[in-house]
């Protein structure tokens, strides 16, 4: 009875009381964290308690009321968890802008943490069995998170003994009938949702976010996703999907360094066939399992395993890199006129800042590709 109580209590969204207030009154403002098509995550000191929070700064040109009412409510009645950002009991508005304050992640997002080659097995599993419970605690209140990615995992300890999932813009309750819009995180989207066509209708799953889990958990072992798309027009995917309906006794080549135990637990999370996917819980039953094969992990590499020994690795991985750049640009020109608004907005409280996070984050990838092309001339010249 509790938990069906408290089941319809999350579910219970009210109309947020926002007061009008002056940031520059209030806060001093530090720095610009990051930055979307949507919202600017500002890191600021309250004035009166010398505190450092989090302001996120939604534009309401592009923002919806009850749309911000169901995000602050999410976030705020969530972050009792102890892996799930915790979201103070502040809201408000400035011109044109909702706000809300959250707490600061010193270490910023995994996406920063996660270096070519990935992270060590004992970090990733650190990540992983505190994920699940985040994504589980959620799921328990039939909501679904709806964007599992690096981004959205903020790194409290370089150790990954702590780390938060955060940003509940797009959780509604599960059943809940939505529209896909484009998307630059393809690789992160499971197969049901990457099938349909822009503006299209969908129901929304569970499900989606195992899938989703199961993405993340390659990408922190190898540093790269292990196709671009979960679309039969995606080649890697389609060797996935051969070797998973066991149509080839061949494994693919970006999950040969992982052991049995490991490919049985994501071929379950990757499964095409929602109905039929695992739940997050399932990952905890293999956390004592080894992941990967030392036998073949310096033999071969996946697509972000490091200095790989086949140049069809190389290759590989130098395609995925050059894809991500190129949907990178194909999205900037969506993005860049709802910006100057919110720059042309918060600059006149005081702020000022060039950053430009897809910039910023285009450079990294451009630096992985050259390294990629550095690397490949050294063995060759061997």
């Amino acid at each position: 009875m509790k938990n069906k109580e408290k089941e319809m209590g999350v579910h219970n969204i009210q109309k947020t009381k926002l007061d009008d207030i002056d940031i520059s009154t209030e806060y001093d403002i530090r720095a610009t964290l990051a930055e979307g098509s949507f919202a600017r995550i500002l890191l600021v000191r309250h004035r009166r308690t010398s505190t450092k929070v989090v302001l996120k700064a939604i534009h309401m040109e592009l923002t919806a009321e009850n749309e911000f009412d169901r995000e602050y409510h999410y976030s705020y009645h969530l972050s009792a968890h102890p892996n799930i950002l915790s979201v103070y009991p502040v809201a408000f508005t400035t011109q044109n802008c909702f706000v809300f304050a959250q707490e600061y992640a010193p270490l910023g997002d995994l996406s920063g943490s996660v270096k070519a080659g990935g992270l060590s097995e004992l970090y990733c599993k650190r990540i992983a069995e505190q994920l699940v419970s985040a994504v589980t605690f959620l799921h328990s209140l039939k909501l679904v998170h709806r964007d599992l990615k690096l981004e959205n995992i903020l790194v409290f300890a370089a150790d990954m003994t702590l780390i938060k999932l955060c940003d509940f813009g797009a959780t509604v309750r599960e059943g809940t009938m939505v529209t896909k819009h484009r998307c630059i995180w393809q690789p992160f989207l499971p197969p049901e949702i990457c099938e349909l066509v822009s503006n299209e209708r969908y129901e929304c799953k569970l499900s989606s976010d195992c899938w989703q889990l199961g993405i993340i958990l390659f990408v922190c072992l190898t540093g790269c996703p292990p196709w671009q798309s979960a679309d039969i027009s995606d080649s890697d995917y389609c060797n996935f999907m051969r070797w998973q309906k066991r149509k080839t006794t061949k494994v693919p080549v970006q999950f040969r360094p992982f052991t049995s135990r490991f490919l049985r637990m994501i071929k379950r999370l990757l499964e095409r066939k929602p109905d039929k996917r695992s739940s997050a819980t399932e990952i905890i039953k293999y956390l004592r399992d080894r992941w990967i094969d030392r036998k073949t992990s310096g033999k071969t590499s996946s697509c972000g395993g490091g200095c790989a020994s086949s140049s069809v690795i190389e290759l590989s991985r130098r395609e995925s890199i050059n894809m991500y750049l190129y949907q990178l640009d194909d999205k900037t020109h969506l993005v860049d006129e709802s910006k100057n608004r919110l720059k042309k907005l918060l600059s006149g409280y005081g702020l000022e800042t060039t950053i430009d996070q897809k910039a910023m984050t285009k450079r990294v990838w451009e630096w992985l590709l050259q390294c990629d092309y550095q690397t490949t001339a050294k063995f060759e010249s061997v």
